[in-house]
């Protein structure tokens, strides 16, 4: 099978910048279109235990949206036909459902862990959710 949208979570973090150059790489030599997206993740839990307001999601937006743009231009310098989004949501339903289906993503390409360190206890509780609940292909870089 030939992919032909992949699909990259940003978070910053060394391992996502990994999957970044594994994708490109792919997208390259599969002629392949790539999308990346950075999640500010909605915990609803944080909303109500600590009085997080939509404030504090809409600044961190803003801050993911400049941060994302440096990947859209290195992948533009590659040739690569590719799209960069900051989003608010369920980063986990983000990666693993909505995205890739309304987009047509055929591959998802993630780090192992990301920036949060409790995740890196296991393999990433974002990681590992998408690998078990996505509908397409999971590509985990290390």
């Amino acid at each position: 099978m030939a992919y032909k949208k992949i699909l990259v979570g940003i978070d910053g973090s060394a391992q996502s910048d990994k999957a970044f150059e594994t994708a490109s790489a792919l997208a390259t030599a599969l002629s392949a279109s790539l999308s990346l997206i950075w999640v500010v993740n909605r915990d609803r839990g944080m909303d109500s235990s600590f009085g997080v307001s939509e404030d504090f999601y809409q600044d961190q937006y803003h801050q993911v949206k400049d941060k994302l743009a440096p990947y859209i231009e290195k992948a533009k310098k590659l040739n690569i036909d590719v799209t960069g989004e900051a989003l608010i949501g369920n980063v986990k339903l983000i990666l693993a459902r909505d995205y890739p289906a309304e987009h047509g993503i055929d591959l998802i390409v993630l780090g192992n862990t990301g920036l949060n360190a409790v995740e890196k206890l296991v393999i990433g509780s974002h990681t590992s959710y998408v690998i078990r609940n996505s509908a397409v292909d999971v590509l985990i870089v290390k």
